[in-house]
């Protein structure tokens, strides 16, 4: 059977201003589960100020308990007016929240804002706390909110979708107009993200903010400085976004690409680029545009940043990547986590939720990825308009509005509540970011659909068709096959989960062509890197790069019409392709998948395999031997399907022959390759390895493998980490996320 079985979420695994690439930092409301201590804990205000467009609708307020959540507690959460008024300018609010012994999960405040009646300006209220009860009040009990009025405020918008500067020029600057109106001050916040161009080698990222005064409607500008410490040939693209207008509307023009144009060098066989990638990137608006389409599974527990707090100190830091973190809640399994998101800054924007989530939909067009499916667990995603869910639509829509959704609703914890599946995806039917078939249907994919039988699902879609709500129907199996036939007459489609190893993605290279023939279906195929679950002692033997490779190349030779990320980032079960590190924030160790895929996703979009411009070295290995001793866990993980294998892996991308070699352990070891994609392993030894590509007998170039390898002792905190960690390399250097 081919499936990849995924248990259950635990409630402690739900768990910036940044725009795309640059984080102004985010923080995760009501979701991430906090542990208890021994003591009650003081309650405050998440923020001490927040601001608020007039045309917003709900402004989510956080309440926390921090410091300890012994016993119930519960405190009174009222608005009170200042220059806004209640009932005209906002809702008044008078609730009592409430927290059960051990509780400490951050509760909702939230507020609607009026637009009924225009105003110019700003007009501030304010939210307090009172009358705590089994907690004390922390040093912040009230915040002030501040309302920017929209009556005239006209719009702010970049003042064109492309720019060119060339490398020598050493800086382009961007202009933002103020169009239509100006009364009331007004500000956008600004930030950079990686294209082609790579942050620190290519050129400086920048964020920051542009501000108006009242009937000012003068354009602004900011600059992005060129490196030219290291030149290039062709051109390298860096994104650009607007986001957070405050006392005025966004326009249409919210994002661009900057290119820079390069040294008109003629490109030979050793002259290398980017680091990162072997090949000149699609556009995204090209990539995006194509019939077919690339998906990545997104599990909103794992945000780039939990609570907006220093990397280094924060939640994944210092819980998920701890033995002890969590109140040893998995001390058994060594920790919850082996891997985490890249560090982002912390910000003081209030809206780095969001912008946070415009920085992984950023991170996922420039390696080709065309849209998410949405993993959704409860229908308070639907219900709460500040919610993961909704942000996403937000996020996609403000960073490309080719960039598109389809909601996952999970029955793995849905089970058998339709009134929730309907009302989940009843909520993204009028997002324009949600995906629609050329007809107009709504598609959704819910996650392990065979839950229920084709029969309930009937009975689902009729009732959202009676809403007006017309719906493509591609469930996701874990197992397509055995459920094709009775949900065939539902269906467009079919996805499978699929699964980690070489095999299984090999076993399903013809399941698009059987999809077409036996049922008139189109497919979507399922990608799978890597499978590594410590909270359930699991993992699945993937070969290195080899799952991932194999998974790609069966949906490309088996034409199926989409493909699926297995996954973006869910980090509980290792399958992130989304770049990732470990408590070290070292940013070039997890990027090999997801440069990878880059090459992928474009020969399976384009339908044409890149032509490889300059050479890139990509490595995939683990940290230590399945084998490998664990004393600092209660057992060893068990394989779960495939065979365990202990190696060393680089995959070239060379434009003509070469030989690589591999040092580690003072033995190198030697391999003739072709000009071309090829993957090269060598046995599993303590050290460091060193790889190095030659030619003619000299170094075309080398650099040393991102983690060490250890010996049979096992890693030196005892427990088990069998992650591929990842990265790669080219003439240029390392490269660095």
């Amino acid at each position: 059977m081919k499936f990849n079985a995924r248990a259950p979420k635990a409630l402690s695994e739900l768990v910036c201003l940044g725009s795309l690439l640059v984080c102004f930092g985010i923080s995760l409301t009501g979701s991430a589960a906090f542990a208890a201590g021994a003591a009650t804990g003081t309650i405050s205000m998440s923020w001490g100020t927040v601001g608020a467009e007039q045309n917003l609708g709900v402004r989510a307020i956080a309440v926390n308990r921090r410091g300890g959540a012994s016993g119930a507690a519960s405190v009174r959460c009222t608005t009170v007016n200042n220059t806004a008024v209640a009932g005209k300018d906002f809702t008044a609010i008078n609730k009592v929240l409430t927290w059960a012994s051990g509780g400490g999960a951050d509760q909702d405040c939230n507020v609607t804002i009026s637009d009924a009646t225009p105003f110019t300006g700003q007009k501030t209220f304010y939210i307090r706390l009172s009358d705590a009860s089994g907690a004390p009040l922390g040093t912040q009990s009230q915040t002030t909110v501040t309302i920017y009025g929209n009556k005239g405020g006209g719009l702010v918008s970049l003042s064109a979708a492309t720019y060119t500067a060339t490398q020598k020029a050493g800086s382009v600057t961007i202009t933002v107009n103020r169009t239509v109106g100006g009364s009331g001050g007004a500000s956008v916040s600004y930030a950079t993200a990686n294209g082609t161009a790579a942050a620190g080698a290519n050129y400086t990222a920048v964020h920051g903010s542009l501000s108006w005064a009242n009937n000012d409607m003068a354009s602004k500008s900011f600059v992005i400085p060129i490196s030219t410490a290291t030149s290039f040939t062709g051109s390298k693209t860096v994104a650009v976004a607007l986001a957070g207008a405050q006392g005025a509307n966004l326009g249409s023009t919210k994002s661009a690409i900057v290119t820079i144009n390069g040294s008109p060098a003629l490109l030979t066989a050793t002259n290398n680029d980017d680091a990162c990638m072997p090949m000149k990137i699609s556009p995204p608006d090209t990539l995006l545009q194509y019939r077919k389409k690339v998906f990545a599974h997104y599990f909103y527990p794992f945000p780039l940043s939990i609570g907006n707090r220093v990397s280094s100190g924060d939640y994944y830091n210092t819980q998920f990547l701890t033995k002890t973190g969590e109140n040893n809640k998995w001390l058994a399994q060594g920790g919850y986590l082996r891997q985490r998101p890249l560090g982002v800054p912390t910000s003081s924007d209030p809206n780095w939720q969001l912008l946070n989530m415009e920085r992984e939909v950023t991170l996922a067009v420039a390696r080709g990825i065309t849209g998410f499916t949405f993993d959704v667990m409860s229908v308070d995603q639907a219900t709460n308009p500040a919610s993961q869910l909704h942000n996403m639509l937000t996020a996609a829509q403000a960073v490309n509005s080719h960039f598109k959704i389809i909601v996952m609703p999970d029955m793995t914890t849905l089970g058998t509540d339709a009134d929730a599946v309907i009302q989940i995806i009843a909520s993204v039917a009028t997002s324009p970011a949600a995906y629609r078939l050329t007809d107009g249907r709504l598609v959704v994919s819910p996650f392990n659909a065979g839950v229920n039988p084709a029969s309930w699902w009937q009975s689902v879609l009729s009732r959202l068709k009676s809403q007006g709500i017309d719906v493509a129907f591609v469930p996701t199996f874990l197992g397509w096959t055995q459920s094709a036939s009775s949900f065939a007459s539902i269906s467009y489609g079919f996805a499978d989960w699929g699964g980690a190893t070489p095999a299984v993605a090999n076993a399903m290279e013809g399941d698009a062509a059987y999809a077409r023939s036996a049922y008139g279906k189109i497919f979507m195929a399922p990608i799978d890197g890597q499978q590594f679950r410590p909270k359930n002692y699991l993992y699945w033997e993937a070969g290195n790069s080899a799952a991932f490779r194999a998974g790609w190349e069966g949906a490309i030779s088996g034409d199926s019409e989409w493909a699926q990320l297995v996954t973006w980032n869910d980090f509980s079960e290792t399958s992130q392709v989304q770049p990732y590190t470990d408590a070290t924030l070292n940013r070039s160790i997890g990027t090999g998948f997801y440069n990878l895929n880059g090459y992928y996703s474009q020969w399976f979009l384009s339908g044409q395999q890149p032509v490889i411009t300059h050479d890139v070295l990509y490595y995939f290995y683990r940290k230590e031997a399945t084998t490998a001793a664990v004393p600092g866990q209660s057992k060893p993980d068990q394989i779960y399907q495939g065979n365990p294998e202990n190696n060393i892996e680089v995959v070239a991308f060379l434009t003509a022959p070469g030989t690589l070699k591999i040092t580690i352990g003072g033995q190198t070891y030697t391999q003739n390759l072709i000009a071309g994609e090829s993957s090269f392993k060598i046995p599993t030894r303590a050290g460091t390895p060193v790889f190095a590509l030659s030619r003619a007998g000299a170094d075309v170039f080398s650099f040393q493998g991102g983690v060490q390898i250890y010996g049979p002792t096992g890693l030196p905190s005892g427990v088990e980490d069998l992650t591929y960690w990842s990265g790669s390399a080219s003439k240029t250097g390392i490269c660095s996320l």
